[in-house]
């Protein structure tokens, strides 16, 4: 969903533990570990919970220019917080079972995984995890 309005932060976002979620102007993918849980929030906790994650790597960071980008990062997460910057979230699920619910559904762009990109997203089910390694050796 592209996020251009500060009425857009409300949306409400559910994710499983399968799902990965992507900021594409921000380079940011945020994938599933072994124990993710599933959460239900609202595109501003999103922004919020990866937001702690840049800090956090920006204090951890040794290169200034590691140090510089997560501050343009967190400039910019800032603004859209306000709603003055236009950001992108992208969410895929394996498992097909995260969403992003505005009460205006033309709002979300909706595409099914191919098995192929199923195949290659963390955190994903046993099954896909079989239909993984059944592409592979398919794939030869």
């Amino acid at each position: 969903m592209h996020v251009n309005d500060v009425s857009h932060l409300n949306v409400r976002v559910v994710r499983s533990g399968s799902c990965t979620f992507r900021f594409p102007e921000w380079g940011i993918d945020v994938e599933p570990g072994p124990t993710a849980e599933s959460f239900i929030t609202n595109i501003e906790g999103i922004v919020y919970r990866v937001r702690a994650v840049v800090e956090t790597a920006r204090n951890f960071a040794d290169m200034e220019e590691e140090i510089q980008r997560a501050n343009e990062i967190l400039e910019e997460m800032k603004a859209a917080l306000r709603g003055e910057f236009s950001f992108t979230l992208v969410m895929e699920d394996p498992a097909g079972v995260s969403g992003i619910l505005p009460d205006d559904m033309t709002l979300v762009k909706y595409e099914e995984l191919t098995i192929e990109e199923a195949s290659k997203l963390k955190g994903a089910p046993f099954w896909v995890d079989t239909m993984r390694e059944d592409y592979s050796e398919r794939k030869g």
